[in-house]
């Protein structure tokens, strides 16, 4: 039997640990099918990159990188960049929406102490 780099093995057991965040979150219904099924897809493709790196090469090619383990970082800088920025955007959305409320609130607090009492 062929000895498993112990990499493969911290890897397997993350991506485990992982997926099965996503699977608990899923579970109360914090997350829905398709959420959880792109989860499972990245989680499991990974999981066996890590075994088969060979495949990523061919990857490396089209590209016109040398090795394969250039492709992936490469592909995982560009998913890096990607949630960065969408972490950005919710967080600008999320800061606009609360600006709204605290907006809406205190008007209608201005409004309710304004009013003549009887």
């Amino acid at each position: 039997m062929p000895e498993i780099a112990s990499i493969k093995i911290i890897f397997t057991v993350f991506a485990i640990f992982a997926w099965s965040r996503a699977f608990i979150r899923f579970q109360k219904r914090l997350m829905n099918i398709k959420e959880l099924i792109f989860w499972s897809i990245l989680w499991g493709g990974l999981t066996v990159l890590v075994f088969i790196p060979g495949k990523t090469d061919f990857l490396a090619r089209l590209l016109g990188m040398k090795r394969g383990i250039d492709a992936m970082f490469f592909f995982g800088i560009i998913v890096l960049f990607y949630a960065v920025y969408r972490l950005y955007a919710k967080a600008n959305n999320l800061e606009y929406e609360l600006t709204q409320l605290v907006r809406k609130i205190a008007i209608q607090n201005t409004e309710k102490n304004n009013q003549p009492k009887a």
